[in-house]
């Protein structure tokens, strides 16, 4: 609080780095994206464009927006702070129903319908396919 000073002998800092997909170090992030299949979070009016760095996703699921064919790819799915979906989940607790566990809760029921819907319609389970490109 201001004007009330505070002694310490240590300090503990949660930081998250902001996020920024053009310049990933994440080696299937940056494939995808310079493959087109990513796009990062545009927002703008009349008078401002702002990019925010964030991976763009669907609010109700966390399926990635594939730009290549302008919808939601049905087999990628991502949560968390570097997506657009932006729940707040500053220590939520449990048994509260907060909107960081709904985001969760829906994203693992949109990755357990696409499982099983692939195996379904394969009868047998689906192994995932190695990322093409990514190899050392």
């Amino acid at each position: 609080m201001p004007g009330h000073p505070v002694h310490a002998t240590a300090l503990i800092e949660a930081y998250l780095p902001g996020p920024d997909l053009d310049r990933t170090t994440d080696p299937l992030l940056r494939h995808l994206r310079h493959g087109g299949a990513l796009s990062e979070e545009v927002i703008a009016d009349t008078a401002h464009t702002h990019r925010s760095g964030r991976l763009t996703v669907t609010q109700d699921s966390g399926h990635v927006v594939d730009p290549g064919v302008g919808c939601p790819h049905p087999r990628r799915i991502t949560l968390g702070a570097p997506t657009n979906s932006r729940a707040l989940a500053a220590f939520a607790r449990p048994r509260t129903n907060a909107p960081a566990f709904r985001q969760n809760d829906a994203g693992a029921r949109a990755l357990l319908t696409t499982l099983t819907g692939s195996a379904a319609a394969d009868h047998r389970p689906e192994r995932p396919a190695a990322p093409v490109g990514l190899g050392g």
